[in-house]
């Protein structure tokens, strides 16, 4: 098994079979925003008020790119880094965002397109990131 490294900083292992191995690792970018703890787990810092479920959704994807996540991988993360959603919710807002052009779903893996790469950098990340 081999660990493939990610633009954002997130890997996920290779394997042949379907229960994949997702170790995130947030980039600079995201720093502090959405960071792990000791532990491994991922966390906002950011207030879970200050965003909405999309923009979450798209700051979990846009630090795990290029690597696509899976479906439950991704409601996982949300519900333990951000807040307790259900798995209904996290998917009507993942249909939004494919709507939106913001998303690429594949064989129940979601990855940020162009747009939605473009959205986070230069709307959601301004928005939310800590004053300096």
């Amino acid at each position: 098994m081999q660990s493939q490294p990610s633009v954002g900083g997130g890997t996920q292992a290779s394997s042949d079979q379907s229960a994949q191995t997702f170790t995130f690792t947030p980039g600079d970018e995201l720093a502090g925003i959405l960071e792990t703890t000791p532990e491994g787990k991922l966390h906002f810092t950011i207030p879970f008020d200050k965003i909405s479920a999309k923009e979450a959704i798209g700051l979990i994807l846009y630090g795990s790119a290029p690597t696509p996540v899976e479906d439950a991988k991704l409601i996982e993360l949300l519900g333990t880094s951000w807040k307790a959603v259900k798995d209904n919710v996290v998917r009507a807002r993942v249909s939004e965002l494919r709507k939106e052009g913001k998303l690429i779903a594949e064989q129940g893996r979601y990855s940020l397109s162009g747009a939605g790469t473009q959205w986070i950098s230069q709307e959601v990340l301004p928005k939310v990131k800590p004053p300096a």
